[in-house]
């Protein structure tokens, strides 16, 4: 049966393989985000981030076998270092902020971060960037704020997911500049290493010892990361990237979805109309972007962690 289902999948042209491959990763990080929710209900989020951040190195660990240990090597050892530490506080706000915040929402809330990396772009990178862009970001954040409602209430979850898309992006930079020297095995598993005693560190004072349920979860947790960046890139390599961006704003119905059926959460209308406005946003950024330069970010598509 599985052998007639991979055959029939292999038989289809390459841009529906592409598309199925990005809806599921879609699925993917939404379920990533509902266990974290789920997990959160008996776990602390950092004690999630470190268990996660573990059995992502584990599951990676084959791959580093079978390519050799001369695929680790690093040769921007500051910058390596650099983006764990910035990727352990971005994980460590997303976790905790997801554990507190409608799904629908902080799915929302994440499609920002291109707007974060076109900004730290210009910051840093000096890129050149024009009043149509400039535009689409200001009305980009306008969404955020919709979505965020700080009329009703400033929550600390949203917050948080801002945070840690806007330091989420920081290492997403990182990332493109570390593409120059390292290999994407070697930024895979440092990335993973370096999040390990960071989100260690913070899991302590909230430490618990899990059972095997809780573990469970945790490894549900890495599986679902892992398969969404897994199926993203199989997406990406079978399809431009332009043709699957309009893919990944799928998420925010599987995040609906989800959090609908085990939590009981109806987004606001509002939800819908910043989130209308942040996609708009965050796709005339990346259309622009594509534009300029052969080889935007394609992490920016999927920043769940």
């Amino acid at each position: 049966m599985i052998n007639i289902i991979y055959k029939s999948i292999n038989n289809l042209p390459l841009s529906v393989i592409a598309i199925l491959f990005m809806i599921v990763s879609g699925m993917f990080a939404a379920s990533m985000h509902c266990l974290i929710r789920v997990a959160a209900l008996e776990s602390h989020p950092f004690q999630i981030a470190f268990f996660r951040t573990l059995f992502v190195l584990i599951i990676f660990l084959p791959v580093v076998m079978k390519e050799g240990f001369k695929s680790l090597n690093v040769v921007n050892k500051k910058l390596q270092f650099s983006r764990a530490i910035i990727g352990s506080g971005a994980m460590c706000c997303m976790f905790y902020g997801i554990s507190i915040t409608e799904l629908s929402k902080a799915t929302a809330l994440m499609f920002t971060v291109p707007i974060f990396s076109t900004i730290l772009a210009i910051l840093f990178f000096k890129e050149q960037v024009g009043i149509r862009r400039w535009t689409a970001m200001i009305v980009g954040f306008m969404g955020a704020i919709i979505v965020i409602r700080p009329d009703i209430q400033l929550g600390l979850g949203p917050l948080l997911i801002l945070c840690g898309s806007f330091i989420w992006s920081m290492s997403l930079l990182i990332a493109k500049k570390l593409t120059k020297t390292e290999s994407n095995i070697s930024m895979t598993f440092w990335q993973a290493a370096g999040l390990i005693p960071a989100t260690l560190i913070v899991a302590i004072p909230f430490w618990s010892t899990p059972n095997l349920e809780q573990l469970f979860l945790f490894l549900l947790v890495a599986l679902t990361g892992t398969m969404t960046h897994y199926c993203l890139n199989a997406a990406l390599a079978k399809a431009d990237i332009s043709s699957l961006l309009p893919l990944d704003y799928l998420r925010l119905i599987w995040s609906v979805s989800l959090g609908f059926i085990f939590f009981n959460e109806v987004p606001l209308i509002t939800i819908w109309i910043g989130s209308a406005i942040i996609i708009l946003s965050t796709s005339y950024i990346a259309y622009r972007q594509m534009k300029k330069s052969k080889h935007p970010l394609i992490n920016e598509l999927n920043s769940n962690l």
